[in-house]
């Protein structure tokens, strides 16, 4: 239960003590009154994401999800007053909701319906930005318990929710919704007809569902490829596949001479062909510098502190495997947080410093759509996304220049994976796609 002094904290480990009562000062002192008494017995907290850089996706036109977001929560919020409220208010209390936070939102959509005013953007989204973003902590569990509630405050939140940590945050927010909501993730989520009302009242969540669709449809999915594999994979892009080859060529002495044979191996690391094509390419842009996303075990953070003169590492999570392992690594530092907000703030600290990325965290299209942001620093030289084999033709489109399993290469460069072939029950690598 949320209960009296509780702090839930996001997944960079933060929490502000910003009191729910912000919605007071925006809707009818009823609304005010319903909020006050809320507080003083939930003692909810509000917690506060890291703003990452203004930097955007170019592939996510309109250029800022504040473009949509107003979009997504306008459009519910024809319906919301009209049937959430009241089942709002029945809501049970969950692991991260009290009951008497479900009733304070319950009587600001009853409030503002009765003004029959639209609500007062912006300020209206970051009222709601509490309670969505507790709603989060327990995403399924909430929207079960209280699909009305959860979806309600969710899209209320969203524009406000890309103000306080990032557009990143916003369109993991809508996958996750179409996902749960609009793609059947949660059966308990199907339409259900509500007692009284007119038919289109009833089915009020299917609507949300179609309207996280289309927004996931238009400004998240990166499409997959079929699911038939060609038995020869080509070059992404054939007119390099000549300067990449010199490339490799003139590093794969020195990656072998790294050391990296002497290290450890772990499941599921990158396999050393992805690191070395890594490596080479670093060399080519003379990078010094080296952000990573996505830590797991450390074995590919260990790799590049070989060759690189400063490693930098996000995860949400250092394991002590990862620690020890990196603790006799003078040049590497560990950051817990958020990736998606971290590595732009780690950029701007070091501006004169040509930059290489490994992505491993997240995954699938959002981990696309952290590249395409990340790229447009000028100091990034290219930006490597690990498990991208089902996305190949759709990252050739968004300019990727090499991926490490063309054919060619694992002909040429295959066998430096020999460690790797020779314990079957140690699965590791992936497709790493390069992107600049």
């Amino acid at each position: 239960q949320a209960s009296s002094g509780s702090c839930h904290r996001d997944r960079a480990g933060l929490c502000n003590a910003a009191p729910m009562s912000a919605l007071a000062g925006l809707l009818p002192l009823s609304m005010a009154a319903a909020v006050s008494v809320a507080v003083a017995q939930s003692g909810i907290r509000q917690r506060q994401g890291r703003r990452p850089s203004n930097v955007r996706p170019r592939c996510c036109d309109p250029r800022s999800v504040a473009t949509w977001a107003p979009l997504l929560a306008a459009c519910f919020l024809l319906g919301a007053p009209l049937v959430g409220a009241a089942n709002v208010a029945a809501c049970p209390a969950t692991a991260t909701v009290s009951a008497e936070d479900w009733q304070a939102a319950s009587q600001a959509l009853a409030d503002l319906g009765a003004t029959g005013a639209p609500p007062p953007w912006p300020e209206w989204g970051r009222a709601w930005l509490q309670l969505g973003q507790q709603v989060r902590l327990g995403l399924e569990e909430n929207l079960v318990a209280c699909p009305e509630g959860a979806v309600t405050a969710l899209l209320h939140s969203v524009g406000a929710l890309d103000e306080a940590e990032g557009e990143m945050a916003a369109l993991e927010l809508v996958k996750m919704l179409h996902h749960l909501v609009a793609s059947g993730g949660l059966p308990a989520l199907g339409v259900k007809p509500q007692d009284g009302g007119e038919p289109w009242r009833q089915q009020w969540l299917l609507t949300a569902a179609s309207l996280i669709r289309f927004a996931y449809l238009k400004w998240v999915q990166v499409p997959q490829d079929s699911s038939s594999k060609e038995a020869t994979l080509p070059p992404i892009m054939p007119a390099l596949q000549a300067h990449n080859s010199f490339v490799f060529k003139q590093t794969v002495g020195d990656f072998v001479r790294t050391g990296v044979y002497d290290l450890e191996l772990t499941e599921n690391s990158v396999l050393f062909s992805e690191a070395f094509a890594f490596m080479a390419f670093c060399r080519m842009h003379e990078v010094d510098y080296v952000l990573e996303s996505g830590v797991y075990k450390g074995v590919s953070t260990e790799v590049w502190s070989l060759f690189a003169k400063d490693v930098s590492a996000v995860d949400i999570f250092i394991s002590n495997e990862a620690n020890q392992r990196l603790s006799r690594r003078s040049n590497v530092r560990l950051f817990e947080g958020d990736g998606r907000a971290l590595l732009p703030q780690l950029l701007t600290e070091q501006p004169g410093r040509k930059a290489a990325i490994f992505i491993d965290g997240p995954k699938g299209e959002l981990a696309i759509r952290l590249a395409l942001s990340l790229r447009e620093h000028p100091q990034v030289a290219f930006v490597a996304i690990h498990d991208m084999a089902p996305y190949r033709q759709e990252l050739g489109k968004l300019g990727a220049f090499f991926l490490s399993d063309e054919s060619w290469y694992q002909e040429a460069y295959g066998h430096l994976d020999a460690p790797f072939k020779a314990r079957p029950d140690m699965p590791a690598g992936g497709t790493m796609a390069f992107l600049s």
